[in-house]
């Protein structure tokens, strides 16, 4: 992936980059070399390395270069073998949750990807008798005027929780008294911290924003709603 995309926030020189795709290429060898090395085969100095991962907001070299080893070169060797994949915010909330989803009209948005887990949850709801209806609109005052339902909550499949169709509903929806619920790979997102209940799915390639790299996350995101229907029947049923 290219450095630029990855910290597309930063300032790049021709040099930083350089230095950064030395990063990624072998994270292994810049580590047991050390910066000095590194700095040589880029044709740079140590002071100026350091001074890249402190634009970068890391503490210092060693945290950028396990940075890049961690998150962006080993998912590319294998992602498909993770067992703990999902975690819940709050967790304490969930039988609540899935108590109101007996009486609740839920609508269900995502778009791009997202939006084929968005069409998967309809689906499953139409099926199992929850009053669930799908929108795929990028803006959800635009769906409100076209439509005289009222909706007890929403639920938005979004894999970065920072795309502006998943942050335009967020801002629409607020102080309407509707429950926002979430799947996305970032508990830090804005969408994971405005939701009152987050699926935080795992996502190894969390800087893929073209969803080019293989990835588990949306595997996951189904596995995650079958676990949670999984608890609705069991709770529905009084199983323990």
């Amino acid at each position: 992936m290219d450095p630029q995309i990855i910290f597309r926030d930063a300032k790049l020189s021709k040099i930083d980059i350089t230095v950064l795709r030395c990063i990624q290429d072998d994270p292994e060898r810049c580590l047991r070399e050390g910066i000095r090395s590194v700095a040589t085969r880029c044709y740079s100095n140590p002071s100026s390395l350091v001074r890249l991962a402190k634009k970068l907001n890391f503490s210092g070299w060693l945290e950028l270069v396990y940075f890049i080893k961690f998150n962006i070169t080993m998912p590319k060797l294998d992602v498909t073998n993770d067992i703990d994949f999902m975690n819940i915010q709050p967790a304490e909330g969930l039988t609540l949750l899935l108590e109101r989803l007996k009486h609740e009209r839920v609508l269900i948005h995502g778009s791009g990807f997202s939006q084929l887990i968005a069409q998967y949850i309809y689906n499953k709801f139409l099926v199992t008798g929850v009053n669930a209806s799908l929108a795929l609109w990028p803006d959800y005052e635009i769906l409100e005027q076209k439509s005289a339902l009222k909706f007890d909550s929403i639920w938005i499949v979004s894999k970065s929780g920072r795309s502006s169709s998943a942050l335009n509903w967020v801002n629409a929806i607020k102080g309407k008294g509707m429950n926002l619920v979430c799947f996305t790979g970032d508990y830090q997102s804005p969408l994971a911290q405005a939701a009152d209940t987050a699926f935080i799915i795992h996502d190894p390639q969390k800087f893929d924003d073209d969803i080019y790299w293989s990835n588990p996350f949306f595997g996951y995101c189904i596995l995650g709603f079958e676990h949670l229907l999984k608890l609705w029947f069991m709770q529905n049923s009084g199983a323990r």
